[in-house]
C-alpha cells in the first residue's frame, strides 16, 4: 500500500555533479591552442566546434543527465552563449590564419574584446556552475 506522501513528493532524483576544474582547464588549453596557432607557434590546427558538442566536459554533462536536473536556466543560457561567442571568435582568427591573414587573426586574438571577454564569461560561468554543485 503506497503512503499518501509517496504519491505527492517526487522520487529523488540523482544529482549529476559538474567538474568545473577541468572544463576550465579544458578551455584554458584550447585557447592556449588558438593563439599559438594564430601567433605562429604552432603549426597544429585547433579543433574547433560550434559551440557545446559532447566531447567536451561542459558537452558531456550539458547533453546527458547533468543539465536535465539543474533548475538556473540563465546560467545554463549563458554558459551555452559565452562557449558560442568564444568558439565563434577563435573559429574566425582561425579562418583568417588559413586565408593567410596572420596579422587580422593576431587582432582577433589579441586586440579584440570578443575573444578575451567571452573567454573571461566562460571561464567564470563555468566556476558558477562549479561552485553551485560545492555548494549543494
Amino acid at each position: 500500500m503506497k503512503l499518501i506522501d509517496d504519491l505527492v513528493r517526487p522520487k529523488s532524483v540523482p544529482l549529476v555533479r559538474f567538474n568545473g576544474i577541468r572544463a576550465i582547464q579544458e578551455h584554458i588549453n584550447q585557447r592556449s591552442q588558438v593563439e599559438a596557432y594564430v601567433q605562429g607557434y604552432s603549426s597544429i590546427k585547433p579543433e574547433l566546434t560550434e559551440g557545446c558538442c559532447k566531447g567536451c566536459t561542459l558537452g558531456e554533462w550539458l547533453h546527458g543527465e547533468g543539465a536535465r536536473y539543474f533548475s538556473d536556466v540563465i546560467l545554463l543560457n549563458e554558459l551555452q552563449e559565452s562557449c558560442y561567442e568564444f568558439h565563434e571568435a577563435a573559429s574566425q582568427a582561425v579562418l583568417l590564419v588559413d586565408l593567410g591573414k596572420r596579422e587580422a587573426a593576431i587582432t582577433i586574438v589579441r586586440g579584440s574584446r570578443l575573444f578575451k571577454d567571452a573567454s573571461d564569461r566562460y571561464q567564470s560561468n563555468l566556476a558558477k556552475l562549479h561552485l553551485a554543485f560545492e555548494m549543494y
